[in-house]
């Protein structure tokens, strides 16, 4: 639960992103803008760059961390089926034939892949793994 210090930030972030928008949407200058709702131009400036941080802070946050994976044959004489599962060795290449299926299980979540599957919806489901 967030403390009443974090939840009068994300207020006063808010508060700033709007009024940040309204500036850029309206047809005047920052700086006649600022003196119409009496802000200081440094003020408006800074919280500009500050909220750009936050931005690029959350981005990198956002960013998924590659975990080291391994291929292992689970029944080698059934549908050649591909687990893959977490290890903290270095990751060797397997080649999946294009009757394989990738089984991957998480928290007791298991997804077969297609081999036909798309990257972009590989990242997707790998960033939606990754939330569970």
């Amino acid at each position: 639960m967030p403390t009443a210090k974090e939840v009068q930030r994300e207020l006063n972030r808010r508060e700033w992103e709007k009024r940040i928008a309204e500036c850029e949407s309206s047809n005047i200058s920052v700086r006649e803008w600022c003196d119409a709702n009496g802000i200081n131009v440094n003020t408006y400036y800074g919280r500009v760059s500050a909220l750009k941080k936050d931005k690029l802070k959350q981005k990198k946050q956002s960013v998924q961390e590659i975990v080291p994976l391994s291929a292992v044959q689970e029944q080698p004489d059934a549908a050649s089926t591909v687990i893959i599962e977490p290890t903290a060795v270095t990751p060797q290449r397997k080649t999946v034939h294009a009757k394989e299926k990738v089984i991957i299980r998480k928290d007791g979540i298991e997804i077969v892949i297609s081999p036909d599957i798309s990257s972009d919806m590989l990242v997707l489901l790998l960033r939606g793994l990754k939330e569970c």
